[in-house]
């Protein structure tokens, strides 16, 4: 799906929801990727349910981003982290040597 008609559907889904409901639903969703993932850790979950839940949780994320209007604002901060972490793991290797 086209991301401006990505946009579409969340804002839909938060004024039919509402916001309130799109927020326990983000929380919702993130304890069934947190389910699933200790599942598999136990030997019991499968890769098709994780990404079902990964899933729900990208699309639930989307709309918080879009309630509080903060995609740009996570872009910068998740550039930011990216690049110190990069610069923690060039550390580490570096000290392999």
């Amino acid at each position: 799906m086209e991301h401006e008609q990505e946009n579409k559907v969340y804002q839909k889904a938060i004024e039919l929801f509402g916001i309130t409901s799109q927020k326990i639903m983000v929380i919702e969703e993130m304890s069934e990727l947190t389910k699933e993932l200790c599942k598999e850790l136990r030997d019991r979950g499968n890769v098709e349910n994780i990404a079902d839940e990964l899933a729900d949780v990208e699309i639930t994320l989307a709309q918080i981003k879009q309630i509080y209007n903060i995609s740009q604002t996570v872009e910068e901060h998740k550039d930011f982290k990216l690049r110190r972490l990069s610069a923690i793991m060039e550390k580490i290797e570096g000290n392999k040597l």
